[in-house]
């Protein structure tokens, strides 16, 4: 550290150091020399029991479980799972993902067929918002929005239920759940038509 009481700022006390050493005697006396003379031994040319030793010391060194080159494995997979190779996909875990593309696919398939089976109510409830009477939009399109809901849910639920569009049916099943949706939807029109003909 410099005195400041003498004047000396760190930078002469580095260069007053240098200066006092003598680095070329230190660098001399404990630099490593090359001997062009001397045999220095690679390891290909090491004799067998010098390997061995070497070996020995290593492997003692180390635990004896550890293995450095082993691949990394799946803790919920079963055996012959983690013995497959890397490159392949687990099956179990193409299934999964099958069975989560065709539930979104059928629920997907589902909503637009109920749409659609709905379309005339959703249609009324589309013009009311934008031509019904003051009265209607005062409501907020009440009666129109309560009998476009009521047959979309019971469509969606009547899809669910004959598990329509589902992994293992055959489009001749797909089809007549199809059909029978479109009578359903039917049948609702016609009890909305007469319950709202009794009321008038």
């Amino acid at each position: 550290m410099s005195d400041r009481s003498s004047g000396t700022t760190p930078r002469d006390y580095v260069e007053s150091f240098v200066k006092d050493k003598d680095l070329e005697n230190y660098l001399s006396k404990n630099q490593p020399q090359y001997d062009p003379n001397k045999a220095t031994t690679t390891i290909e040319e090491q004799t067998p029991s010098e390997k061995t030793t070497h070996d020995n010391t290593t492997t003692s060194s180390k635990p004896s479980t550890f293995n450095f080159h082993e691949r990394s494995k799946n803790p919920f997979a079963n055996e012959e799972q983690q013995k497959s190779p890397m490159g392949q996909e687990i099956p179990q875990k193409q299934n999964v993902m099958y069975v989560v593309r065709d539930f979104l696919d059928q629920k997907k398939e589902i909503h637009e067929i109920a749409v659609d089976n709905c379309a005339d109510l959703h249609s009324e409830l589309l013009t009311c918002f934008k031509d019904g009477s003051w009265w209607d939009k005062a409501k907020m399109c009440e009666h129109q929005k309560q009998r476009f809901w009521n047959c979309y849910n019971k469509q969606k639920s009547f899809l669910k239920d004959a598990n329509y569009r589902g992994p293992d049916n055959t489009p001749e099943q797909d089809s007549k759940i199809y059909r029978d949706s479109i009578l359903l939807s039917k049948e609702n029109n016609k009890e909305e038509n007469t319950s709202a003909s009794s009321k008038e």
